[in-house]
C-alpha cells in the first residue's frame, strides 16, 4: 500500500509541472479550495507556448524613472505580446515593454501572448519615492517668436537628477495655444502666450517660457532652414534668404495650404549671383514634401555660363534623373525671357494649381502649363524656391478662394496653347491665327511650340490648319522649304515627326509644291543630312500655288499598338510615295503623346484656324 500510494503522489506532481508550463518558472500557486472556472482556465493551460519575462536592469525604480521588460517566446513564430499593469496608477507600461514609475508602491507587470492569452509571464517591480525637484528647465522653446498652425514639442530637464521628472504643463491663453500632457505646443491664434511646467510633488517648483504667436505666410519647420522668415508678419513682410548661406536648393512651404487648387505668387529680389551653373534660379513649386515636389524657376543669364539666355525649367524632386519633364520645359531665351531685366528690376513669380493643372507665370505672363498625371488627385502645398541664389522675397500670396482663381482662368492668357520661338519674326495672339513673317530661319527657331502641355496629343488625334501667303525660300537648296508642323515626343523631346507643305530637293522635279512626311533628331537642324530617320514625300502635287489658302488634315490612329499617319490637303487624301529608303512607312511603334508646334522652315506665310483634338487624355 505504501509503494502504490508514493506512486500516486509522483504522478500528482508531474501533472502540476504539466499545468505550470507556461511562465518559466514563474508558477501561480494552485488552492486547495476548488478553483473558480475563470481561474481554472488561467491556471489550466497545457499548450506548447511558453513565455519569459526578463527586466534588463533593475526591478527597483524610483518614480519618472523607467525600466525596460523583455518577452520571448519559444513554440511559436508569432511572439508578439500584450503587456499590462496590475496597477496603472503605480507603473505604467506601453507596447514596447518600457515601464514609468509613476507613484510609490509595488505592480505586477504582464506578458500575455497575443495568440494564446493563456500562456502569459509576469514579473514585479517595485516604484521608490523620489526626491523632490528643486530646479526645473524648459528646454526647447528658445525661439520665442511663433506662427499659427505649427506645433513646437517642448521638453524639461530637472534637478537633482534622480527627482521626479513628472511635470504638469499649463497655457497662460488656451484660445493662443494649448500645451499637451507630453509638452507638445498647438499654437492657434495670435498674441502672446505663457507655457509654465511645475513639478508634480513640487508644485512650486517651475519654468516658463512666453512666445509671441504671428499669422504667417510660411511654415517655419518645413523646408531650408536658411530662410529667414521672421519678418514675414511685419507691416512691411519680407523673407530672406542671405547671402553667403550655401548653394543648393532651398524652399519655403506656404503655410496652412494643402489642396488641389490654389494660387500663390511671390516677387524675388536677386541679391547676388555668384554661381555660373546653368541652372540656378527662383521660383515656385508644387509637392509634398522635400523628396517629392515639382518646381518652375526662372534661370538667368550670369557672366560665365557659357550662354548668353534667360531660361527657365521645370524639375522634380528627388533630382536623381533627368526626366522627360525637364528636357520638354527648357526654354532659352524664348517666349520674352530675356525681356526680363532681372538686374534692374525684381521678378514676380505665379503658380496656379487646377486640380492636375499647374500654370507657371513670370511678371504675370503664363510661361508653362503642366498637365500630367503627377499630382491628380493628390493635394500639395504650393512651395517658394530659390537654387543657389540668395533673394529677398516680397509681395507673397497664396489663395484658394475659388471666384479668384475662375476668374484667373478666364483670362484670355490661359486660354493660349503656344508662344512664339522670336516675337519679332513670329507673330502669336491666338490660335486663330499664326504668322511668319521670315523666310530664312529653320523652323525650330521659326515657330509656336506648345505651351507645356497646352497643345498636347495623346491616343487618336486630328489637326487641321488653313495655310496662306506662303513665301518659300528659293535660296535654300537643302532638305525641304515649306511651313507645317512638328511633333515632338512626349517623352522623348528629342525625336520629332513633321508635316509639310513645300518643295523638296530630294526630287528631281523640285518645282511643283509637294507634301513630306519625316522622322528627325531636333538636337540637329532639319536640312542636316543627318537629321532625318526617314521621310516620305508625295511625286503627285498637292497644290499648283501657295499664295491663295489651303485647308490641312493630319491624323493619327492607332491599332495593334501601331501608329498610322495621314494627311489630306484641300481635302484630298496625299500619297506618300517618295521613300528615303524601303522601309519608309507613315507609321510607328510609337504611340505616346505629342507636344505640336507650327512651324515654317526658310518658309513665311500664315497658319490660321489651327484645331486640334486628341481622343484620350494622359
Amino acid at each position: 500500500m505504501r509503494k502504490r500510494a508514493t506512486t500516486s503522489l509522483l504522478l500528482g506532481v508531474f501533472a502540476l509541472g504539466l499545468l505550470a508550463g507556461c511562465g518559466e518558472g514563474n508558477v501561480t500557486s494552485i488552492p486547495s479550495e476548488s478553483p473558480t472556472s475563470s481561474q481554472s482556465q488561467e491556471e489550466s493551460y497545457e499548450g506548447p507556448y511558453s513565455v519569459r519575462v526578463q527586466a534588463i536592469g533593475e526591478t527597483t525604480i524610483t518614480v519618472s524613472n523607467t525600466v525596460q521588460l523583455r518577452s520571448s517566446a519559444t513554440g511559436t513564430s508569432q511572439r508578439d505580446v500584450t503587456w499590462t499593469s496590475s496597477d496603472p496608477s503605480i507603473a505604467s507600461v506601453n507596447e514596447r515593454g518600457l515601464v514609468t514609475g509613476l507613484s510609490e508602491g509595488t505592480v505586477t507587470i504582464t506578458a500575455a501572448l497575443v495568440i494564446e492569452p493563456r500562456c502569459k509571464d509576469s514579473i514585479e517591480i517595485t516604484v521608490l519615492g523620489a526626491p523632490e525637484a528643486t530646479s526645473v528647465t524648459i528646454e526647447g522653446g528658445d525661439e520665442q517668436q511663433q506662427w499659427v498652425g505649427e506645433d513646437l514639442p517642448l521638453s524639461v530637464s530637472v534637478l537633482p537628477e534622480d527627482a521626479s521628472s513628472i511635470v504638469d504643463w499649463s497655457s497662460s491663453d488656451e484660445e493662443v495655444a494649448t500645451v499637451s500632457a507630453e509638452g507638445v505646443v498647438s499654437f492657434l491664434s495670435e498674441g502672446e502666450v505663457t507655457i509654465m511646467a511645475a513639478s508634480h510633488d513640487a508644485p512650486s517648483v517651475s519654468d516658463s517660457v512666453t512666445f509671441k504667436v504671428g499669422k504667417g505666410t510660411f511654415y517655419s519647420n518645413l523646408g531650408s532652414p536658411l530662410w529667414d522668415i521672421s519678418h514675414q508678419a511685419d507691416e512691411e513682410p519680407y523673407v530672406e534668404l542671405p547671402e553667403g548661406i550655401d548653394d543648393g536648393y532651398h524652399s519655403l512651404y506656404f503655410a496652412n495650404v494643402l489642396s488641389e487648387k490654389y494660387y500663390a505668387e511671390a516677387t524675388f529680389d536677386m541679391q547676388t549671383i555668384t554661381s555660373t551653373w546653368v541652372w540656378q534660379g527662383i521660383g515656385l513649386g508644387s509637392g509634398l514634401s522635400e523628396t517629392d515636389a515639382r518646381y518652375f524657376i526662372f534661370s538667368p543669364r550670369v557672366e560665365g555660363q557659357g550662354n548668353d539666355y534667360n531660361k527657365q525649367i521645370v524639375k522634380d524632386l528627388p533630382n536623381e534623373t533627368w526626366p522627360a519633364i525637364t528636357t520638354r520645359s527648357q526654354i532659352w531665351g524664348q517666349n520674352g525671357l530675356d525681356d526680363i531685366d532681372y538686374l534692374n528690376s525684381p521678378v514676380k513669380i505665379g503658380m496656379l494649381r487646377n486640380g492636375r493643372e499647374h500654370y507657371w507665370l513670370i511678371n504675370d505672363r503664363v510661361m508653362w502649363y503642366d498637365n500630367s498625371a503627377k499630382y491628380e488627385g493628390i493635394p500639395t502645398m504650393p512651395i517658394l524656391v530659390s537654387v543657389d541664389i540668395p533673394c529677398i522675397v516680397t509681395d507673397f500670396m497664396v489663395t484658394t478662394d475659388d471666384e479668384f482663381i475662375d476668374a484667373k482662368l478666364a483670362d484670355p492668357a490661359y486660354a493660349k496653347s503656344f508662344y512664339p520661338s522670336n516675337s519679332d519674326i513670329v507673330h502669336y495672339q491666338d490660335d486663330s491665327n499664326i504668322v511668319f513673317s521670315a523666310n530664312n530661319v529653320l523652323c525650330k527657331d521659326n515657330k509656336a511650340s506648345s505651351l507645356g502641355d497646352k497643345a498636347m496629343l495623346v491616343g487618336d488625334f486630328t489637326v487641321e490648319f488653313d495655310i496662306s501667303d506662303v513665301l518659300l525660300n528659293h535660296a535654300h537648296t537643302a532638305g525641304f522649304t515649306g511651313i507645317g508642323i512638328g511633333l515632338s515626343r512626349y517623352d522623348s523631346a528629342d525625336n520629332v515627326e513633321s508635316f509639310f507643305v513645300g518643295k523638296s530637293s530630294v526630287q528631281t522635279d523640285n518645282a511643283k509644291n509637294v507634301a513630306r512626311f519625316v522622322s528627325w533628331n531636333y538636337q540637329l537642324s532639319m536640312d542636316d543630312p543627318l537629321a532625318p530617320y526617314s521621310y516620305l514625300e508625295s511625286s503627285a502635287p498637292v497644290a499648283e500655288e501657295l499664295t491663295s489658302t489651303h485647308h490641312v488634315k493630319i491624323t493619327r490612329t492607332i491599332a495593334d499598338n501601331i501608329s498610322s499617319f495621314a494627311m489630306e490637303v484641300d481635302g484630298n487624301p496625299v500619297e506618300f510615295d517618295v521613300k528615303s529608303n524601303q522601309y519608309a512607312e507613315m507609321t510607328s511603334r510609337y504611340t505616346g503623346a505629342y507636344l505640336l508646334w507650327v512651324c515654317g522652315e526658310y518658309t513665311s506665310g500664315t497658319v490660321s484656324n489651327l484645331t486640334f483634338t486628341s481622343g484620350l487624355t494622359a
